[in-house]
């Protein structure tokens, strides 16, 4: 008789395999491909994004994305206990990846589509400031098409393709990753570091702002409006239950 595998395991195993996912096939065509091919690069992203928040939104939300977590639990829309497990696993389909990467080109060919600043274009500050926008962005777009009480069934397609137009607006500066997992991924299997820290200060920066800006702002005035008087939907359940999926 088998065993019915349920609740944090499912979720983990998901969020692995998503992270795994996203990372060989984003960061492998930007291997594969080299320089100069941002949008084969951003749709590569941005499509591997959608497919699996279509299979695993249900079991895990579908983050992929240690700012997407994190953003989610500033927002108060996801258990604190869970951030950290969910980052480990996010963290280590990432570098899982990396290394599948590395074993099937043979070598780190094109830093393994590792997410580096153009200092001969930006600086350091300028890298943090597309970062941390593009990752508030990202999270943003999340939490109002996933997770609020009127998510959106394109909530897929809304998630990859504010993926797919980060990397076409400054992936050439930064490789518009927006994510954690995806910097470190590569990064650790081509033993490259540059920079690392301005992407993950940014990255949990833009994360943070947008689910404090979710929770302080937006969610707040909306229950304001629907516990008003003479509201006849107040007391009603939502039609669709909130989902966390992302990048």
């Amino acid at each position: 008789m088998r065993r019915k595998v349920t609740g944090p395991t499912r979720a983990l195993t998901a969020e692995f395999i998503g992270t795994f996912s996203l990372i060989f096939i984003g960061a492998g065509a930007a291997t594969a491909l080299g320089a100069n091919h941002d949008p084969a690069v951003a749709f590569a992203h941005g499509l591997t994004i959608m497919v699996f928040i279509a299979a695993f939104g249900d079991i895990s939300g579908c983050h992929i994305n240690p700012a997407v977590t994190i953003g989610l639990a500033a927002a108060g829309e996801f258990p604190a206990r869970r951030v950290v497990p969910y980052i480990l696993v996010q963290l280590a389909g990432a570098i899982a990846a990396g290394y599948a990467l590395l074993y099937v080109f043979d070598g780190p060919v094109s830093n393994l589509g590792a997410t580096l600043i153009d200092t001969s274009r930006i600086t350091y500050i300028g890298a943090f400031a597309f970062e941390a926008l593009g990752t508030f962005f990202l999270v943003n777009t999340v939490l109002h098409t996933a997770v609020r009480g009127n998510a959106s069934r394109l909530a897929p397609v809304a998630i990859g393709m504010t993926v797919t137009i980060c990397i076409l607006g400054f992936g050439v500066l930064t490789g518009g990753s927006v994510n954690p997992a995806r910097t470190i991924g590569p990064a650790v299997a081509a033993g490259i570091y540059d920079g690392i820290g301005v992407y993950l200060a940014a990255q949990l920066a833009g994360a943070i702002c947008a689910g404090l800006l979710y929770r302080w702002f937006w969610i707040r005035d909306t229950s304001a409006a629907e516990t008003g008087p003479g509201n006849p939907i107040a007391d009603e359940p939502s039609a669709m239950p909130s989902r966390a999926p992302a990048e």
